[in-house]
């Protein structure tokens, strides 16, 4: 029987800027472009609506000479309307007061919408992804080995990776807001494993449900929420 890896305890946004692709900004450049025409003054709901064009400072949460932010996808992701953020970032410097995450570490940050167009913080979870120099490199670039970020239409967030060491590696984990802990927690992973020999393994885990599947037999485990901060690639 194949060993089970350890349990862990649409908007594509321009890279550092951090620019949604929204209707929004049209719509300010109409509201100014009127202004200065000499138009009549914009509504609440249009001033509402051009101020969620505003996008979010990635250092006015983060210190910008230890996280850089790489790609973001947006989506509802939590219990409200609004829609959030879920922000790639990396570690380009080393950060001698933060010694557990080394240059090239990568995390997913999270920015949850507000009714008023700003940002709250989120969760943090530094690690969730590998860091630069354990990716391969496949395609010639390092970006090209993660190969998925993002925001279902059900509000889970997608994210996986591939890499090549003894094995190739393929994981797939799926991000989900909790009712009941009122965070995100991790709702499920996804490993496959191809060995130089030959050999495959592949092994599914549904934490809500507390159920998992060992190259396709079901196995018990128990159901527990893990919140996003505690999931780290290396326990892969």
């Amino acid at each position: 029987m194949p060993p089970v890896p350890a349990v862990p305890t649409e908007r594509i946004c321009r890279p550092q800027s951090i620019v949604c692709t929204r209707r929004a900004p049209l719509l300010l450049l109409g509201l100014v472009a009127g202004l200065t025409a000499g138009a009549a003054p914009a509504t609440a709901d249009e001033v509402s609506a051009a101020r969620e064009v505003l996008p979010p400072r990635i250092e006015d949460w983060l210190p910008r000479d230890w996280w850089v932010p790489v790609q973001a996808v947006g989506g509802r992701i939590d219990e409200d309307a609004y829609d959030d953020l879920v922000v790639l970032v990396e570690r380009r410097t080393d950060a001698p007061d933060d010694p557990a995450f080394p240059r090239g570490s990568r995390g997913l940050f999270i920015l949850f919408g507000d009714a008023v167009g700003g940002w709250r913080r989120g969760q943090l979870a530094a690690g969730l992804l590998p860091c630069v120099d354990c990716l391969s490199t496949l395609g010639g670039t390092i970006g090209s080995a993660v190969f998925d970020l993002e925001v279902s239409e059900d509000g889970l967030v997608e994210v996986g990776w591939l890499e090549r060491g003894r094995l190739t590696k393929a994981v797939q984990l799926q991000i989900g807001w909790d009712q009941t802990h009122r965070a995100l927690g991790l709702y499920s992973d996804d490993i496959r494993i191809i060995r130089p020999q030959g050999g495959r393994s592949h092994v599914r885990r549904d934490y809500r449900a507390g159920r998992m599947w060992v190259d396709g037999v079901p196995r018990p485990m128990p159901a527990r929420f893990i919140p996003i901060e505690h999931v780290l690639a290396q326990q892969y």
